[in-house]
């Protein structure tokens, strides 16, 4: 079943604040996937957005579906959602889509979350409920990034590959290869096409630290050392990171360090399927 890894109440919170939204891009391709004419205004029926968390990928596609579904194994996520009228959000395991007939779906979506499924049950529940010939499965997913200032990057590099590594859930590193090593188990395969986006996120180092906070290695390493340790191993990270920029012509003494900023690479790997 699906890992139960972002559902405390703290931890949502930040998770909408701190994560960043998809780029438009992501959704134009699913668009262009969907419809063979996009020059005229068209809406899908119905979409189902799995794992949604807090509503980052289900209010995009609320604007070109006349109803989406979105759904989350935490009950803490789904109360931080964006609500729109045209959105239903429902507390629901991603392999249990027993609530939606079969062949009755459009579009399928799944954003950064496929590698703690139950990989080969959810995809049994994808082929039951979308519709014949023109129903759509939308895959993605990005790794942890890269900074623009080297040394910051191989402090955050460090810290997540080491400082954090045996925290980490062994699902996570699936994502390392952008989901590569699952494609033997995504259906359709005859009709599958990828694109990667590029995506680039302008931020600050408190900004930064908030996203990192959303991090699942994070939540566990704060579980079992408690929130003492938890803010010092944050603390000592901010400190790094600061330093990094020291001789960075980014920033002059006289700054404040909140208004250190940079820039964070981090390619998207979209995968589109239609039902056979």
């Amino acid at each position: 079943m699906s890992s139960q890894l972002f559902e405390t109440q703290d931890h949502t919170a930040k998770y909408r604040q701190h994560r960043p939204d998809y780029p438009q891009q992501v959704f134009e391709h699913i668009k262009n996937f969907c419809f063979t004419d996009t020059s005229i205004e068209q809406k899908l029926p119905l979409a189902v957005d799995v794992a949604c968390g807090s509503g980052q990928a289900t209010v995009e596609l609320s604007k070109f579906c006349d109803r989406v579904i979105g759904i989350d194994i935490s009950a803490n996520q789904i109360a931080n959602a964006t609500r729109k009228e045209n959105i239903e959000y429902r507390c629901q395991a991603a392999e249990d889509l027993s609530f939606l007939l079969s062949n009755s779906v459009d579009l399928i979506t799944i954003a950064t979350s496929l590698h703690w499924l139950d990989i080969e049950t959810f995809m049994t529940e994808v082929k039951r409920v979308l519709k014949p010939n023109t129903g759509i499965l939308a895959v993605w997913t990005y790794g942890i990034g890269a900074l623009d200032n080297p040394k910051a990057d191989a402090i955050y590099l460090e810290f997540n590959q080491i400082t954090l590594f045996s925290y980490s859930n062994s699902k996570r590193w699936l994502v390392d290869d952008y989901y590569q090593s699952l494609l033997p188990l995504f259906p359709y395969k005859q009709s599958r096409i990828q694109h990667t986006i590029e995506q680039r996120i302008s931020t600050t180092i408190e900004q930064f630290l908030g996203f990192v906070q959303t991090l699942s290695a994070c939540q566990t390493y704060r579980q079992q050392h408690g929130e003492q340790a938890y803010e010092d191993l944050l603390a000592n990270f901010r400190e790094k990171l600061i330093h990094s920029f020291e001789n960075n012509s980014r920033r002059n003494k006289s700054d404040d360090v909140n208004r250190i900023s940079f820039t964070i690479s981090n390619p998207i790997r979209l995968y589109l399927m239609r039902k056979q």
